[in-house]
């Protein structure tokens, strides 16, 4: 059925309670409140007044005196007739009743045609008009203008009886929807493919994901009372809870699941736009709702007296889908603060909720003005399910939102809704709200710039800081915190101080101990009227500096340069994760000198603790405290590594650092230039863990090594690797996998590294020393590398060489050389050529 938003149509928080519930209501901000208890059930009144009572406290229902309702009541009855002169006769039949069991065991099939003869039989067009108050029916037209709408309301009642016939699942809730979503589309000539198109498969998992929405709030219902069971004793004995609680739930979650983009899930695309523009389109979802409520209530009756009862409320809940245009807002109100709503694709902004209901309703709108003043504006106005208009059918729903930044400044802004007729002749109803914008632009975007994972983004604590190939990265030494800063609006407040705070370990709340490393304090009203010091989408790891401003004065002569100083000024600063005492670094312009006004005290900050040697996981927290004492908080969980790293050449082939070898000991002593002569580099290349035992990224961030060998003081040239490879021996240049063992790990290891190995020496890369000799290696490149064979007249070459091995890890910490962790080795030798003599 083309759905509404939550909270639309009639109340369903508690429509259905079958034999006398508590009722439940929604008040202005949204939260359930218990009211009086009926004495029978039915659906929880729309008008929220419930059963008239008459004498000794019985429910009275003038609608049994109604010859209209009498009608209906016989048509359903005539509906379940047959049904239940069946089963009576197969009561009197044992043997009749075991072969048809036998021959007929419980399958889907036999479920839906019993559901589609009960009710298409029941729901004709005559009985259909006659449930819909006799004054308003002439406003339906012609039966034919709105058969598609009795279609769907035979979906919609065969919907609800057949999910509400027994418990059911989640699961079990998709199976039905996924039945409903077919009948729909049946109903709109515009059947379901076998197997769905792409389009199709889309729009119902549009609907799976509405359902999980709408059911999720039943789950923490009673995940809660399961969890807290304490007064729910206390409560079964004094009455309060007895057999019929929570016979309201289901048409609860019909409500929830209902929206904007479900609806048109629902019904597809093309047909939803074509529908809402029908002037009946408001009536037949509200009695889409109220149908699916009905089945529900029918499925569960025990006897024909709740039938009746079921009936009653069924007919006066349509009466509230007859009403005049209506429209009234409830919220904003007062002081409220920006939110993201990421699945409207709101950055930040806030919730309108209201009234925009009636008969003949085919639209409303919402515009905006700050401070009350001023044109009415439309921009920055998010409606449920997109488009340009809000879709009719909100009672005390969510109407749409107000995206707040940056169009829409902090203080007081006023909303106007405005409710549209189908019918030329009524005029809009329209109504206006005021409210105080609390700005909200609080987060820790990431370090370094990098930023947090999107999607989740950086409202999720849990989205972790990526690279551009949204690799999770980790960070060392000395950094700086981007994020943004910026809150205050109502009643005058403004941003008092904020603070950066770390706790060890991942965490998605601010309990738990919190240590401060970082403060900024707004003292005078200088440093909160100066734009640049409210932080946005900047380093948040900033300190006062006192800015000066040297002005040339003509006169009295000769001419001065006289101090003038505008305010306090933070200026960026990196936090040392290792170093205690105070930032690691400020790029000050200018020494500070007072011209005035005194600088604000620089708060030192505080490293990292030292178990794990200042490494592992962590949470950061950004907290702004306004003027009037709120606070506001942001978490982004970061990977920090002070590890070492671990690089050392042993000796090349048997042959120790400073020695003097001759190319004869690799030769094989045949000086054969077309077989290798592998001298295998013996050494470490070697990254700690960020946690011991965990292989994952980023705990396991080694970056690589790379070796190169020059000779005298000449050009560098890399090395193969693993080698020995072949002229001109070119890449791969880079060794990705660690390479020995120091035999030293973390002292304070967190998780402790468990029976550490001795030093271990492992194969760095085979060099082929062909590669060094004039003979074997005739490439260009090579030319002040190679060692010259003797001739006749000269002996062979003796020269020193250097082997260079760089290691690293993919940290990113920008106060070392070249941005990470490295550590660089060189190896001295000496290599004479001694192979036989060129001719």
């Amino acid at each position: 059925m083309a759905g509404g938003t939550a909270g639309s149509g009639t109340n369903f928080e508690a429509i259905y309670e079958a034999g006398g519930a508590v009722r439940m209501v929604r008040n202005e901000t949204g939260v359930v409140v218990t009211g009086k208890r009926e004495n029978q059930g039915g659906f929880a009144m729309a008008d929220k007044t419930g059963p008239t009572e008459g004498a000794g406290g019985a429910p009275q229902a003038p609608e049994l005196n109604e010859a209209d309702f009498q009608y209906v009541l016989k048509a359903l009855l005539a509906a379940y007739q047959p049904i239940l002169e069946q089963q009576l006769n197969l009561a009197k039949n044992p043997q009749e009743l075991e072969k048809q069991a036998q021959s007929h065991p419980p399958n889907c099939a036999d479920e839906f045609a019993q559901a589609q003869a009960l009710f298409q039989k029941f729901l004709s067009a005559d009985v259909a008009a006659r449930m819909i108050p006799e004054a308003q029916r002439a406003k339906l037209g012609a039966a034919e203008s709105w058969n598609w709408c009795l279609r769907e309301i035979l979906c919609c009642v065969i919907f609800g009886w057949l999910v509400c016939r027994g418990p059911r699942t989640f699961r079990a809730w998709a199976y039905y929807v996924y039945q409903y979503w077919r009948c729909v589309r049946q109903a709109m000539d515009e059947p379901v493919a076998n197997p769905p198109t792409e389009e199709q498969q889309a729009d119902f998992r549009t609907l799976v994901n509405a359902l999980a929405a709408a059911y999720k709030p039943y789950l923490t219902d009673q995940l809660a009372s399961v969890e807290f069971p304490a007064g729910i004793p206390e409560e079964v004995i004094a009455g309060k809870i007895d057999c019929f609680e929570g016979q309201a739930d289901a048409c609860a979650i019909f409500e929830r699941l209902l929206t904007p983009e479900a609806a048109q899930a629902l019904l597809g695309k093309a047909a939803f736009e074509r529908r809402r523009k029908d002037p009946n389109f408001w009536l037949c979802r509200c009695w889409c709702l109220c149908s699916l409520c009905f089945g529900c209530c029918l499925a569960r009756s025990r006897t024909l007296y709740d039938v009746v009862w079921c009936l009653i409320y069924y007919f006066r809940c349509l009466v509230n889908c007859i009403q005049p245009l209506t429209c009234a807002l409830t919220a904003p109100g007062g002081c409220v603060e920006e939110q993201e709503f990421d699945n409207v694709g709101v950055f930040r902004g806030v919730q309108i909720f209201g009234t925009a209901a009636g008969a003949t309703c085919s639209h409303y709108t919402l515009e905006w003005r700050q401070g009350g003043v001023g044109p009415w504006q439309n921009s920055s106005i998010v409606y449920p399910g997109g488009g340009a208009t809000g879709t009719c059918g909100v009672v005390g729903g969510l109407l749409g939102y107000l995206s707040t930044y940056p169009l829409v400044a902090a203080g007081l802004v006023e909303i106007q809704l405005c409710v549209y007729s189908s019918d030329p002749a009524v005029s809009p109803c329209c109504t206006q709200i005021y409210f105080q914008l609390q700005r909200n632009l609080v987060w820790i975007r990431g370090i370094e710039g990098l930023s947090a994972q999107m999607p989740p983004g950086i409202f999720d604590p849990t989205a972790q800081i990526v690279d551009g190939s949204g690799v999770v990265r980790s960070f060392g030494t000395a950094l700086r915190v981007f994020g943004s800063a910026d809150v205050g609006g109502c009643n005058g407040t403004t941003i008092k101080r904020y603070t950066l705070s770390y706790q060890p370990g991942f965490t998605t709340t601010t309990a738990g101990a919190w240590t401060k490393f970082w403060e900024v304090d707004y003292v005078t009203s200088l440093e909160v009227d100066a734009g640049t010091n409210l932080v946005f989408e900047d380093v948040l790891t900033k300190q006062w500096q006192e800015e000066q401003w040297w002005h040339l004065v003509p006169f009295p002569f000769p001419p001065h340069f006289v101090c003038n100083v505008i305010g306090n000024y933070l200026s960026e600063v990196y936090w040392s994760t290792q170093v205690p005492g105070g930032p690691y670094a400020v790029n000050y312009p200018d020494p500070p000198v007072n011209c005035g006004e005194a600088p604000v005290a620089t708060w030192n900050s505080a490293p990292l603790p030292m178990p794990n040697c200042q490494s592992g996981k962590y949470t950061l927290r950004l907290t702004v405290e306004d003027t009037g004492g709120g606070l506001t908080d942001s978490l982004r969980q970061v990977w920090f590594d002070n590890k070492n790293i671990y690089g050392k050449i042993a000796q090349l082939g048997s042959v120790p650092a400073c020695s003097t070898i001759g190319l004869s000991m690799f030769s094989g002593g045949s000086a054969d230039c077309t077989k290798a002569w592998p001298a295998p580099l013996w050494g470490i290349a070697y990254d700690e863990y960020i946690e011991e035992g965990n292989f994952t990224l980023p705990s396991d961030n080694f970056g690589g090594y790379s070796l190169e060998i020059e000779k005298d003081g000449g050009s560098w040239h890399s090395l193969t690797i693993p080698g020995p490879g072949s002229s001109p021996w070119g890449p791969p240049f880079l060794g990705t996998s660690r390479v020995g063992d120091p035999g030293v790990r973390c002292p304070t290891a967190v998780p402790p590294p468990g029976m550490i190995p001795p030093t271990t020496n492992g194969i760095l890369t085979m060099l082929d020393m062909r590669r060094l000799d004039s003979v074997c290696n005739t490439n260009p490149g090579d030319a002040d590398l190679v060692l010259q064979r003797a001739t006749k007249n000269t002996p062979g070459e003796c020269c020193g060489f250097v082997v260079h091995l760089s290691v690293w890890d993919t940290s990113i910490c920008p106060s070392l050389s070249g941005g990470r962790h490295q550590v660089d080795i060189y190896f001295p030798f000496c290599i004479c050529n001694d192979l036989p003599p060129v001719s």
